[in-house]
């Protein structure tokens, strides 16, 4: 609707990062970060917000409520390690297209020192407001910058005196409010869905059927790459002609990941700037070949998904500004059954997507220690001691993010049946589910509620 495109407009104007995003390459975008955890730049986006209180688009009524959210509750006072790395991993991801020009990159290193001050600043109004991160965070946050001269000052700070400070407990659910935070928190993972904690809890419970050992693992990340390679080509080959209208006209960008973000970053990861499956092959020795098909399809899906929406002219905003997770991630997900010989009960991405729902309620709701967390995680996945570990932190340091994959599978599995249930076929429903940006499911929910009243 014309009004998010006009927010989206005006939030440009203010936020260099969105319009490095958004593909525009001028001496604002490449120049400068904006400092958004700063007072004016929250106040201005606040202030256009302001502007659009009595909207009838649902799309921007939600950016309005997560907004208020981010204010009421001050969530911003979480954010610092997530954005802080963010932002020199968006440097780095982005060097190639970024000008060689050495003016545009030392004022963005001033920037960024700027931004690492209300880093700081955050982070003491946090102390004393209670909203801290736990301990085992903040220590290995503390590991990753502390050789990074870039972060010299932040460090020293957090060493001397925010870590001393931070709490024991892991979950949201121990910060002041925080049970009711961690309940509208999620509601942006879910696309909107009106599921509970509780709710969510029980559903990961209920699909949970057993624990997976042992398999065939690679033995050389050459192994894994070829892998990969080869089932890129047979999605891209006969997968997209099989579920959708729109057929890509080049094959899929697979790309080794850089050393320096390997120990970082996921086994795999689509980046939209680039167009490029980025695979991290130093963990070949945990992959197991029977689910490195599932693996692929779901990142493949996610690069077919952008394609399709630049193919169709979807407007900008609907693609970087809109806030549904679930649909993102849940139809990445879901486009996993169509693999061959898909068994959901004894696939390991299948298995760790239920075992999400009961770690991140069962930490930032039902109070669960790191111990706990990671046990639940070990017993189902013993084969997986890193991922595991990485898998309780993602739920410490994004709530709820983690829901968005199941959660958004189940509601496209929804849909699907009822739109087939109608008369409708696969390839249609794909085309209507995908037209509309990433919408939340109350959008995408009314528009086929329409489709079955015609």
């Amino acid at each position: 609707m014309k009004d998010f495109d006009n927010y989206s407009k005006e939030l440009l104007k203010i936020t260099p990062t969105l319009r490095f995003i958004f593909g525009k390459r001028d001496k604002q975008t490449l120049s400068h970060y904006e400092n958004s955890l700063s007072d004016d730049y929250i106040n201005q986006v606040n202030l256009i917000l302001d502007k659009y209180r009595k909207t009838k688009d649902v799309e921007l009524q939600i950016e309005i409520y997560l907004n208020d959210l981010n204010l009421y509750y001050k969530l911003y006072l979480l954010l610092f390690e997530s954005q802080a790395n963010f932002i020199l991993m968006f440097d780095y991801m982005n060097e190639e297209v970024y000008p060689k020009n050495e003016t545009y990159k030392q004022s963005r290193i001033k920037d960024f020192d700027v931004y690492l001050s209300s880093i700081i600043a955050r982070a003491k109004e946090g102390l004393k407001l209670k909203i801290t991160y736990p301990k085992v965070i903040i220590k290995k946050f503390m590991e990753q910058i502390k050789s990074n001269d870039k972060y010299k000052s932040l460090y020293q700070f957090i060493k001397k005196d925010y870590y001393p400070h931070c709490r024991n407990e892991i979950g949201m659910c121990y910060l002041p409010n925080g049970k009711e935070m961690y309940k509208k928190v999620i509601k942006e993972s879910i696309g909107f869905s009106d599921l509970t904690p509780e709710e969510i809890h029980q559903t990961g419970l209920s699909v949970i059927k057993n624990r997976i050992v042992g398999g065939d693992i690679y033995n050389s990340k050459e192994e894994l790459f070829n892998d990969c390679l080869y089932y890129a080509d047979h999605i891209y080959k006969t997968v997209i002609n099989k579920y959708f209208h729109y057929q890509m006209k080049k094959p899929f960008v697979i790309r080794e990941m850089a050393d320096e973000l390997t120990d970082t970053f996921p086994l795999a990861y689509f980046d939209a700037t680039e167009n490029k499956v980025f695979i991290n092959l130093s963990y070949y020795k945990e992959v197991n070949k029977s689910d490195t098909y599932s693996l692929f399809m779901h990142e493949c899906m996610h690069y077919y998904h952008f394609e399709f929406m630049k193919f169709y002219k979807v407007p900008k905003y609907k693609i970087y500004l809109y806030s549904n997770t679930a649909l993102v991630e849940g139809f990445a997900h879901y486009m996993e059954i169509y693999c061959e010989n898909y068994d959901d009960d004894n696939n390991r991405y299948s298995l760790l997507r239920k075992l999400r729902l009961v770690l991140d309620t069962g930490i930032n709701y039902y109070g669960w220690t790191y111990k706990q967390g990671l046990d639940y995680m070990n017993k189902y996945l013993p084969a997986k001691k890193i991922d595991n570990i990485n898998e309780v932190d993602r739920c410490i340091c994004t709530p709820g993010q983690s829901l968005s994959y199941l959660i958004g599978k189940l509601h496209i599995i929804k849909l699907r049946d009822k739109y087939l249930k109608d008369g409708g076929n696969i390839k249609d429903f794909h085309q209507e589910l995908l037209t509309d940006g990433l919408a939340s499911f109350k959008t995408i929910d009314k528009k086929f509620s329409d489709y079955s009243s015609i």
